[in-house]
């Protein structure tokens, strides 16, 4: 019975103050039809975009010409160097790089954004006695890193303007 009392004092303090989920939607679904050009070719980053524009019940064109907007990847660039050493003069940390350049139009080929870039930097710690898990954790790194950069250009679209025949 206290159980029950105190769990209904809980979600009413909760509700009284205003508190609520935020909304999810990165992109609105009213945008249109979105067209993802690549000069770089399919690679992992345009698979992830067009797999997150999908989410967001944004409409993918098969072709540019009955899209409202085309998102053009331009170029991509990913890098790592070493960031820090240890007591030996070995490697103790690596700092991944990735950007991408890409650029929005509209169905009438009239830039809306220009040439932008989305860049994102990590720093992970290497150990040498463990080559295995900081090569997966690299790895992870990585694909968390191409999720943000998909976010950063999901946010460039959610500040388009919602063409009138939607």
């Amino acid at each position: 019975m206290e159980y029950r009392v105190l769990l209904l004092i809980i979600t009413l303090i909760i509700s009284g103050c205003g508190w609520q989920l935020r909304n999810s939607e990165i992109v609105a679904s009213s945008l249109g039809t979105v067209y993802l050009s690549s000069k770089i070719g399919d690679t992992a980053l345009t698979k992830e975009l067009r797999r997150a524009i999908g989410i967001y019940g944004v409409s993918s064109g098969n072709t540019a010409a009955e899209s409202n907007y085309i998102v053009v990847i331009v170029d991509f660039r990913q890098n790592s160097r070493i960031a820090s050493i240890n007591s030996r003069g070995r490697v103790a940390e690596y700092q991944l790089n990735e950007d991408v350049d890409f650029y929005i139009t509209d169905a009438d080929d009239k830039q809306i954004l220009s040439l932008s870039t989305a860049s994102v930097e990590r720093v992970y710690e290497f150990r040498e006695e463990d080559i295995l898990a900081s090569s997966n954790e690299e790895k992870r790194i990585l694909k968390e890193m191409r999720g943000e950069i998909v976010r950063q250009i999901l946010n460039r679209l959610r500040a388009l303007p919602i063409p009138a025949d939607s």
